[in-house]
Formats: C-alpha cells, sequence, structure tokens
C-alpha cells in the first residue's frame, strides 16, 4: 500500500516467464495474490521482508507456506565469482550475483522477458568501493532521486535469482 509497486516475477529454472505489476494493495491482497501465484506449483515465494513484505512473510508462515525472507541490509559473507570480490550487505551482494549470471562469458542461459521497465531497472545502479573495501550498490533512495522512480521490476527479479536454481519467484512488496 506503499508508494512503490509491488512486483512478482515469476521464475522457472533460468527463465522470467512474466513480471506481475500491482500497486497500492494491503498486506492481505498482496499475500492473497502470492498464495495464488503459488497454486499448483512446487515454487517457493522469496519475499522482500522489509516494509509491507513483513507482513506477507508472516501471513504466508502462518499458512504453513514456505518463504524465504529476503532483507535486502542484511550481513552477507557471499564472494563474487572470483573469490575475491566482497559485499557491504545482501542487496549489493544480489545484485551482483545477478550481474554475474547473466555475463555472457560465463555460459549464461538466463532469459528475461522484453521488457524496457526491467532493462532500465538493472542497468540503472551504480557501485563503489565502501571505505571497508567492499562493493557497495547506490542506494534506493539514490536511484529514486535519479530516476524518479524505484527500480522495483529490477529488484523482483533480482531476488528470484537469489534463491535456489529451481521454480523461484521474487516478490517486492
Amino acid at each position: 500500500s506503499g508508494i512503490d509497486r509491488t512486483v512478482r516475477a515469476m521464475r522457472y529454472g533460468d527463465a522470467i516467464r512474466e513480471l506481475r505489476r500491482t500497486s497500492r494493495q494491503d498486506t492481505m491482497q498482496t499475500t492473497g495474490a502470492v498464495v495464488m501465484d503459488l497454486v499448483g506449483t512446487s515454487a517457493y515465494p522469496v519475499v522482500d521482508v522489509i516494509g509491507i513484505g513483513a507482513g506477507v512473510v508472516d501471513r504466508l508462515n502462518e499458512q504453513g507456506i514456505a518463504v524465504q525472507s529476503f532483507n535486502a541490509g542484511a550481513h552477507t559473507d557471499w564472494k563474487d565469482v572470483s573469490g575475491q570480490l566482497q559485499f557491504a550487505n545482501l542487496r549489493s551482494a544480489s545484485w551482483w550475483n545477478l550481474r554475474e549470471l547473466l555475463d555472457p562469458a560465463r555460459g549464461s542461459t538466463i532469459a528475461l522477458p522484453p521488457d524496457d521497465m526491467l532493462t532500465g531497472d538493472l542497468t540503472a545502479p551504480r557501485w563503489r568501493p565502501s571505505s571497508g573495501g567492499k562493493i557497495l550498490l547506490e542506494s534506493k533512495d539514490d536511484i529514486k532521486k535519479r530516476l524518479g522512480r524505484s527500480t522495483d521490476d529490477g529488484d523482483a527479479v533480482v531476488m528470484a535469482f537469489w534463491g535456489q536454481p529451481a521454480a523461484v519467484w521474487g516478490f517486492l512488496v
């Protein structure tokens, strides 16, 4: 029900087949939409647990639905493919992870829908080294100031690829 959109990135293996976007839904409406998305699948959702998403995670857990909470500001020990680069937080690591997964030099098999908003989102964030020598992705607030909008579609896709490689759906709420 906030300013940003809720985006549900529907991932099947290495493909995002669809982005489902809504806005101004309350927690229970969003939870209901997620539950409907999961019917007849073995998928599990990766849900942004910051803000409204916390209520969605709680309600899904209450219903016995396995969910992976995604806290962008959380600490991570994840390293890049070289094993050299470390990351300031989970958000920075997860965006870098998708960057590496999309690298054609690594034999990428990822398929994304032809969507100008998604392409814009995925190419918008800037990064820099933090004072501690870790990669730090540009803050969402800074991106919003620069673009005039949030990178909701990109965030949902990044979260979907942070999960395990089966049927995983990223939900940014």
